[in-house]
């Protein structure tokens, strides 16, 4: 039997196991990232002003969190899954002929964990799609704006540390590269505990000896992305991008800095099309970073993070820096349908030379989200990515935040056991796994 959504290389996660994370986030994280989206919704509609222009668009957000409200009930009953309505995309099709082929009939717990997980953002776009005056309405806009804007005192001291590392000689490159892959990496750390932690003398020591970052790494393929990364000249280089916020800062800084050492003279960076995975970059969270980095924060100018967000306007403005959204990106499929789902994407891929693919949602999809052994090879694992004529390179940057793992030595994953239970989810732990491609 073929490779499929239903039918991925080895048993699909799903939430029909009982205590997996799967189950316990179809059971429980869903069901209240749904009620924070009424609860966000209702704080917008509130505030407006009352006039008679805003009572129509009122009592619509009204309807809309009562759509919410029975999409919520649909999951916590495990309803069976239902066509997604017309609502004038253009990924109504694909959606619908994926869950007519390979799941028709089935509920949100007997369905993929990685299918059913897609299939709610997508029945939330709807919902506002299909509204007159919220259609373009992100729901976690308030919470990505705000994480960001809390963030303020690391992006400072990173802006500080990014003008100096630009600044280091020949000789100290490969353990720049390192340490700027490192904070794209552990970007998403919440506490920044093993980044920055607001304190230059801990940039240092992440910059000397890195053992802090790295001792939680557990498959490190920096040494193999390095030796990519030092044979490109002028290449173009593709961000697969994850979190909007400190991680995409981060993402920046790479970014820029390949740019500066000529390693790239393109990026190119995938954003989500929709509101996605509550925290996931869209175009417009990439284009409010760097303003709100332009305008300081509302707060006094740092020159230093002003020009690398002026630098950056530039890029994009001149088109160093591209940004591209394809609905592939938000669609229920694994990368390993890329080629068949989405060609013309497939295509543009092939015409880079590496390929950053951030965070743990890109790895699900790189990997198939199924019950890999943890030896798996990372190569195996991302089955035709690794293997088809033509592919680039493509290095994975991700800390580990859902219970599939592959490219572990053995006995690795057993000890992992016996010191922390929550290893696979909690997202202490990452991994840096490199494919060198078929170019």
């Amino acid at each position: 039997m073929s490779t499929s959504p239903a039918n991925p290389p080895c048993k699909p996660l799903s939430g029909v196991a009982l205590g997996t994370f799967a189950y316990t986030t179809i059971k429980d994280r869903l069901p209240v990232i749904v009620t924070k989206i009424v609860d966000d919704l209702y704080r917008s509609y509130n505030a407006l002003p009352d006039e008679a222009e805003n009572v129509e668009k009122k009592t619509e957000a009204k309807a809309i969190i009562s759509d919410i409200g029975e999409l919520r009930y649909e999951l916590q009953r495990d309803r069976q899954l239902r066509d997604i309505k017309e609502d004038g995309d253009t990924d109504v099709s694909l959606w619908n002929d994926c869950l007519h082929t390979h799941f028709d009939g089935q509920t949100w717990f007997k369905a993929t964990w990685l299918f059913s997980e897609c299939y709610l953002y997508r029945r939330i776009r709807e919902i506002f799609r299909l509204s007159k005056h919220w259609k373009s309405y992100d729901p976690f806009t308030r919470q990505k704006e705000a994480t960001f804007m809390a963030s303020r005192t690391a992006v400072l001291e990173l802006a500080k540390r990014a003008d100096s590392l630009f600044k280091v000689p020949g000789s100290a490159v490969q353990e720049t590269f390192y340490e700027l892959a490192l904070i794209s990496l552990w970007g998403n750390q919440t506490d920044l505990s093993l980044l920055v932690n607001l304190k230059a003398e801990d940039i240092e020591k992440l910059q000397k000896g890195k053992e802090d970052a790295e001792k939680y790494i557990l498959a490190n393929d920096l040494e193999p992305m390095w030796k990519k990364v030092e044979t490109l000249k002028n290449a173009r280089i593709d961000f697969v991008l994850d979190n909007a916020g400190f991680e995409l800062f981060g993402d920046l800084i790479l970014a820029d800095w390949l740019i500066h050492k000529q390693y790239a003279s393109k990026i190119h960076f995938h954003c989500k099309a929709d509101p996605w995975f509550v925290s996931d970059t869209t175009e417009v969270d990439f284009m409010w970073t760097i303003q709100t980095c332009l305008a300081g924060f509302g707060e006094a100018q740092d020159a230093r993070l002003h020009d690398l967000a002026q630098r950056w306007a530039e890029y994009l403005k001149s088109g160093v820096w591209e940004l591209q959204s394809h609905k592939f990106w938000t669609s229920p499929y694994a990368f390993y349908h890329i080629r068949s789902q989405a060609p013309d994407l497939y295509e543009g891929l092939c015409r880079s030379s590496l390929l950053l693919f951030k965070g743990d949602l890109n790895y699900r999809k790189l990997v198939y989200d199924c019950a890999w052994p943890t030896v798996t090879p990372f190569t195996t694992a991302i089955g035709p990515l690794a293997t088809e004529q033509g592919f680039p390179a493509l290095c994975a940057l991700r800390t580990n935040k859902s219970d599939v793992i592959v490219g572990l030595k053995e006995g690795q994953a057993e000890e992992l056991e016996q010191v922390d239970a929550d290893w696979m989810v909690s997202g202490k732990y990452a991994v840096i796994q490199f494919s060198k491609g078929q170019q």
